[in-house]
């Protein structure tokens, strides 16, 4: 059996063009690593970005949705529906989110703040407050990671050229 796509026909001038939408694709030649450790590293890194990607989609929209829902709501009221969404939020994931080794998180917060383009301590204060942002903040650093810093692009190039594989705002990408 044959699959296909549907295409749109434009005539213009008596000439005939088939229009239609692909995904996007990327073409990269064979990547060469300097190291054994680095090779390792970045197929580490693929793994873990495959994994959680999902959580990471999931995570945006619905931060964003969140965002939306709660802009014009006073304070107290925006905390208890936060609280609420979080124990949700909770009774749905946990179990997932302790199963991530520490690259799988470290990738996940990566691809969450490249696309919001803030810290996760800012994600983490604005939805749970000051305290539970530090906190994790600080248990964050006992293992090397640091909240505040944030997404840079070029200070993991491994990390960097992983990302180049995964398209958020694309929905057919999703989930």
């Amino acid at each position: 059996m044959a699959s296909g796509a549907w295409a749109r026909m434009e005539v213009e001038n008596g000439d005939t063009v088939f229009v239609m939408s692909l995904r996007a694709v990327r073409i990269a030649g064979r990547r060469e690593f300097k190291s054994r450790e680095e090779q390792a590293m970045y197929f580490r890194y693929k793994r873990a970005a495959y994994k959680v990607y999902p959580f990471a989609v999931q995570a945006i929209d619905l931060y964003n949705e969140i965002q939306q829902e709660t802009a014009d709501m006073k304070k107290g009221k925006r905390k208890r529906h936060i609280r609420k969404e979080h124990k949700e939020l909770k009774d749905d994931f946990q179990n997932q989110m302790k199963k991530l080794t520490k690259t799988e998180g470290r990738v996940l917060i990566k691809m969450i703040e490249l696309n919001l383009d803030k810290p996760f301590y800012d994600v983490l204060d604005e939805t749970r407050g000051g305290f539970t942002a530090s906190y994790w903040h600080n248990l964050g650093k006992m293992w090397g990671y640091d909240l505040k810093q944030g997404y840079q692009q070029g200070q993991d190039q491994l990390l960097d050229e992983v990302f180049l594989d995964y398209d958020f705002t694309d929905s057919a990408w999703r989930y």
